[in-house]
């Protein structure tokens, strides 16, 4: 038996009951996404240079672009993504590397199990993060790399995306029945433009339906939004996520969302930020579990 099968127990539990950590009356309702072009929002990431914002993107059938959006729920900016295209976005994350700000967008999406055969290779989109001076300004912004990758033992659906910034990785986390979540690693490097990779198996951790994945910017905590709550695994400086996935994390409640798929910090890891699909739904902001 296998010390990620030890911890079955824990999180079957974690994806059916509202175990420990404080409960969503401990979350704060920020605002209401007011934009009906942001109608099925699946990919949140705190903004580096935008003071109070996020960057949302919508799941598939919309163009590949980006909305910047305040804490007030208003949309800021719109930027369109030149060399990217948009199959199923899924997720998103933003980090600082290298005196730079970033995004990585994760077209990743695939329910049908198609990927690579009728359907487009799972690609990423990286981008330095653009800077927004004018309010209400529409603009675009080219990628810095492609990275198309297959998974080494399969075809997944994924929807679940973050960057270590410290040890330069990308992690990526399936969406399945429990016994068949997987936690993947690809290198992060920033200077070759075109990229084709293959995401190397690294857990099986038993979660249930993850729609979304962040790291702190400490690079020390992780959270996972599943369809029924959050857990927060923690590494310490001389572990690896492989290590830091064989202890069982913390399962903590969110607040209810109509069909909650997005998750991150922000730029102090202090705070949570999740949203969720549909038109005109709340931005809500809580505290990770300690």
């Amino acid at each position: 038996m296998t010390a990620f099968r030890l911890i079955t127990p824990v999180l079957i539990l974690f994806g059916c009951l509202p175990l420990c950590g404080y409960s969503f009356e401990d979350a704060k309702q920020l605002a209401i996404v007011d934009d009906r072009d942001i109608n099925e929002s699946s990919g949140l990431a705190v903004s580096y240079t935008f003071t109070d914002a996020v960057w949302i993107h919508n799941d598939s059938g919309d163009k590949p672009r980006l909305y910047l959006v305040g804490l007030d729920g208003q949309t800021k900016a719109i930027v369109d993504i030149q060399g990217a295209e948009a199959h199923d976005w899924e997720d998103m994350c933003s980090f600082r590397m290298d005196g730079e700000s970033w995004l990585l967008i994760g077209d990743i999406g695939d329910n049908s199990k198609r990927r690579g055969n009728k359907d487009p290779d799972c690609h990423l989109f990286l981008l330095k993060e653009p800077r927004i001076t004018s309010v209400g300004s529409k603009t675009s912004v080219p990628i810095v790399a492609s990275i198309k990758f297959k998974y080494e033992d399969g075809v997944w659906d994924c929807e679940g995306l973050a960057v270590d910034s410290e040890r330069r990785e990308i992690l990526l986390l399936t969406k399945d029945l429990p016994h068949r979540c997987g936690l993947f690693v690809l290198p992060l490097d920033l200077t070759d433009s075109k990229q084709k990779l293959t995401a190397n198996r690294i857990g099986s951790p038993f979660i249930p339906y993850a729609t979304a994945l962040d790291i702190s910017p400490s690079g020390r905590t992780m959270v996972v939004c599943t369809m029924f709550n959050g857990l927060a695994i923690k590494r310490t400086s001389a572990q690896t996520w492989e290590d830091a996935f064989r202890i069982p994390g913390t399962a903590f409640s969110l607040p209810p969302r109509k069909q909650g798929e997005t998750i991150c910090f922000d730029t102090t890891g202090k705070w949570l930020f999740v949203n969720s699909e549909s038109p005109k739904q709340p931005l809500w902001r809580l505290r990770p579990p300690d």
